[in-house]
């Protein structure tokens, strides 16, 4: 696996969080997202496609700490909105042209001070299209996201539910089983103390993690995310 691929699987049981992913309605408008944070230092940018379209993920590394990247950002852009906390902050900026641009950052302990995710998105949100036939969809949900890493076969399905975390937990346990997954963390068999969980499959090689978030209505926000092995 290269140093792009690791990191990206290191990162993702963070990024996939509902925090984090369920503000990501991201578009593109088909050209290289630029650098916004001063200090970044871009890694690379991939393809991906979110609810149907393709888009431009940028990815970089930021020398400074979040703190000062939250104050640079500010002074560069005193109208764009913020929302920040310990270890992340996200800013949407309004563009001439019509798109916005969210930027992402994240202070990941022991990699490097600040990662830095940008993309441009519409003025309206795109609309979830197909579930991912990849995925079992709970009894009741609806799905709110999908996106397709074609550069690392990988898949990402999001969706609320009316059901709480455990009876989701329970239910997309069972169907994952079934569909030939093995659960590593096992946290399926006792739902009322997790909000996640980890599979693995050997034919083809696969990871599959699981993250639940509940909702203030008694429901829970949910995302997977299968990657294949390469």
């Amino acid at each position: 696996m290269n140093r792009a691929g690791l990191l990206i699987l290191l990162l993702f049981p963070l990024v996939l969080s509902a925090e984090v992913f369920s503000l990501w309605p991201f578009s593109g408008n088909g050209t290289s997202v630029p650098d916004e944070v001063a200090g970044n230092s871009p890694l690379w940018t991939e393809n991906v496609i979110v609810n149907g379209q393709s888009l431009e993920l940028g990815v970089s590394m930021n020398q400074n700490p979040l703190d000062l990247c939250f104050q640079n950002l500010r002074k560069m852009h005193p109208d764009a909105v913020f929302a920040a906390n310990k270890e992340s902050l996200l800013a949407e900026i309004k563009l001439k042209n019509g798109l916005r641009r969210r930027i992402l950052l994240l202070s990941v302990h022991g990699i490097y001070p600040v990662l830095s995710f940008s993309m441009d998105i519409p003025a309206s949100d795109l609309k979830p299209k197909d579930w991912p036939s990849e995925f079992p969809l709970p009894p009741g949900a609806k799905p709110q996201m999908t996106m397709r890493f074609p550069k690392r076969d990988a898949v990402y399905g999001a969706f609320s539910s009316d059901f709480d975390v455990p009876q989701t937990l329970s239910s997309l346990g069972a169907s994952l089983t079934a569909m030939g997954w093995k659960s590593v963390s096992g946290e399926h068999f006792d739902p009322s103390s997790g909000n996640g969980e980890i599979f693995m499959k050997e034919n083809p090689s696969s990871l599959l993690v699981i993250g639940l978030t509940p909702q203030k209505n008694g429901g829970c926000f949910g995302s997977l995310y299968q990657r294949r092995n390469k």
